[in-house]
């Protein structure tokens, strides 16, 4: 397919407007560090809240939402569903906590929580992980994720070379050039503002593309009719929750059940950590960075992957099975849309692939820069020369993750990688905030656990013995990697010395974490708490689940032809959204305001 000269103008005008907003905001970003990282600490919500919303909403996200639906039907997505349970845990008990630690990175967080050379070999090891070696593969498989689309939609093979280059070399460095260029000129200011417009073209796109597809094939009624005949069940594709099954077997009921009940808790990420934490740096107060969460948990999982579901039905409906079924959306963005349009929703993949590669550069510079260089290896230098420092790290970790790229086929089977070999180190990052006890050989004993049992998983599933078998798989290998990092974290944190009591009242004071496992260190700091919180948290909690998941099913069961049982769940949604609104009315009105959300 040969790009019309609409969609060439509409392309260069987005990418003009992307450049214009890096380049204005690039002398407001060369201030200092903290305005390139963090934005000098003074976005209000919203825009704080849409640019995470933005971040996630990659280029690779509806490849692999409409591959799992592929592979076995909707209820596949509760991969990603299950992380609503963290999320909302996090707006309520740890996006204040963040934003009251006014530090850069959050591996920053380790040396003001914990002390001792533990602590600062910790501290070094999560920077370079997560910034480099974790941060390269999800970039990769984000480049990996465009490439996809521009082959297809261009309609590029293997044979096909571009100014010399074949043809997927020269898209990855393309998008290399792109993603550098305008992440080094603008920060996290350029990252941020453009987000909202990259946010507004990618949901708009995604919904067009949706509504096209929904009338080219007749609705729901023409596209259940279509799919037997491409080789689905269209009942078994069409369900948002696997059909109850035996429980003690190896079936899509059980990984749902694991799914909700244990790998969203054992996730890293489940209070808010990562390039997300960001965010929450850069929010004006703990009231704003509140908000900001949960505007993105409601936009992340109930907004954005309804549109993605039904382009990626309708690609299994008209073209049957395809080799890799992650390649349905670029599919039926080639055969359905009209020039013009075409160029809009491929821009709309632009503004999705920069929202998300831009944050993985910029916070992935952060923990060069902050954690290793300024922390580590390069110390006293000037500001100016950490600047430096910072664009170039950006360009490193393109490169990286440009090489990388090439050797990402399954973008999916990557997700699953990242969860897995960090598979129960959301139970101690759960801990360090509400409890002293907690120290970096918790941190430490954790990721060295569950990095031995993903290693150990891999080589048995390679064995006679265990080839196939559902316990050296996702999900069921995570959670029982998860069953043996949590023991072992808790008996290792008994068996060594706890954090000297100066620093556990240094951080207290600071970030003043609630619950009964600080009363010690509470007592100690002479610092009063306001009583009686603890049932208004849990049903602000509660309000906020029944919310975000009855808006998601209720939305769902509308468009898949169930209205009664939509309207329900979608008044329930609504009874749920007042009960929130009614629980945090009054909390905080104004960000002077010296009342803490989690206490």
């Amino acid at each position: 397919m040969i790009l019309s000269a609409p969609d060439i103008l509409i392309l260069s005008l987005y990418l003009m407007i992307v450049f214009g907003i890096g380049i204005a905001m690039s002398r407001r970003a060369s201030r200092s560090t903290e305005e390139f990282f963090v934005s000098g600490r003074s976005l209000p919500w919203w825009l704080v809240g849409t640019s995470m919303v933005a971040t996630t909403f990659a280029a690779d996200t509806p490849l692999v939402v409409s591959g799992l639906v592929a592979q076995g039907g909707i209820f596949r997505n509760w991969m990603w569903w299950n992380w609503a349970f963290g999320a909302v845990l996090t707006v309520f008990l740890f996006a204040p906590l963040w934003n009251k630690a006014r530090i850069t990175t959050d591996a920053e967080l380790i040396e003001l929580r914990y002390d001792g050379k533990p602590a600062q070999g910790l501290r070094f090891y999560r920077a370079a992980w997560f910034g480099i070696f974790q941060n390269v593969l999800v970039i990769a498989w984000v480049m990996r994720a465009m490439a996809k689309i521009i082959l297809v939609v261009m309609g590029w093979d293997g044979g096909t070379t571009v100014l010399g280059m074949q043809a997927d070399v020269f898209t990855v460095l393309a998008l290399f050039a792109i993603a550098v260029t305008y992440t080094a000129l603008s920060g996290l200011w350029g990252v941020v503002v453009t987000d909202v417009l990259q946010f507004a073209m990618a949901m708009g796109g995604s919904i067009y593309l949706a509504v096209a597809t929904w009338s080219r094939l007749g609705g729901l009624d023409g596209i259940v009719s279509r799919l037997p005949d491409s080789g689905f069940n269209a009942v078994e594709v069409l369900r948002m929750l696997p059909a109850p099954d035996k429980l003690f077997a190896a079936n899509p009921f059980t990984e749902f059940l694991l799914l909700i009940l244990v790998v969203w808790w054992a996730s890293y990420q489940v209070d808010g950590g990562g390039y997300i934490s960001q965010r929450l740096f850069a929010a004006k107060d703990e009231r704003h960075s509140v908000f900001a969460y949960l505007w993105f948990c409601v936009a992340h999982i109930c907004l954005r992957p309804w549109p993605w579901i039904i382009v990626g039905i309708g690609g299994m409906a008209l073209f049957g099975q395809v080799g890799d079924p992650e390649t349905y959306y670029p599919m039926m963005m080639k055969e359905i849309l009209p020039p013009g349009i075409f160029g809009l929703v491929l821009a709309s993949f632009f503004a999705a692939f920069m929202s998300t590669i831009d944050t993985q550069l910029n916070w992935g510079s952060s923990l060069v820069v902050n954690d290793l260089l300024r922390r580590f290896l390069w110390k006293g230098r000037s500001d100016r020369s950490y600047m430096t420092a910072a664009r170039l790290s950006v360009l490193g970790l393109a490169v990286l993750g440009a090489l990388v790229s090439f050797a990402v086929s399954d973008i999916s089977f990557a997700w699953k990688l990242i969860i897995s070999i960090t598979a129960g180190i959301g139970s101690v990052y759960i801990a360090r905030w509400y409890w002293w006890r907690v120290n970096a050989w918790s941190e430490i004993s954790a990721m060295v656990t569950a990095g031995v049992c993903t290693l150990v998983f891999a080589i048995m599933a390679t064995t006679d013995r265990f080839a196939g078998s559902p316990i050296v798989q996702f999900p069921y290998s995570t959670v029982i990697t998860f069953f043996i990092v949590v023991p072992v974290w808790i008996i290792v944190t008994m068996l060594t010395s706890p954090v000297g009591d100066e620093r556990l009242v240094d951080f207290y004071k600071r970030v003043r974490p609630g619950g009964p496992g600080w009363e010690r260190i509470r007592i100690k700091a002479g610092v009063e708490v306001p009583s009686g919180t603890a049932l208004r948290t849990a049903a602000k909690i509660i309000s906020g689940i029944v919310l975000v998941f009855a808006t998601l099913i209720g939305t769902g069961s509308l468009i898949l032809g169930a209205p009664r049982r939509g309207l329900l769940l979608l008044g329930l949604a609504a009874a749920a959204g007042t009960a929130l609104y009614l629980l945090m009315r009054g909390e905080m009105k104004h960000s002077g305001d010296k009342r803490v959300l989690n206490e």
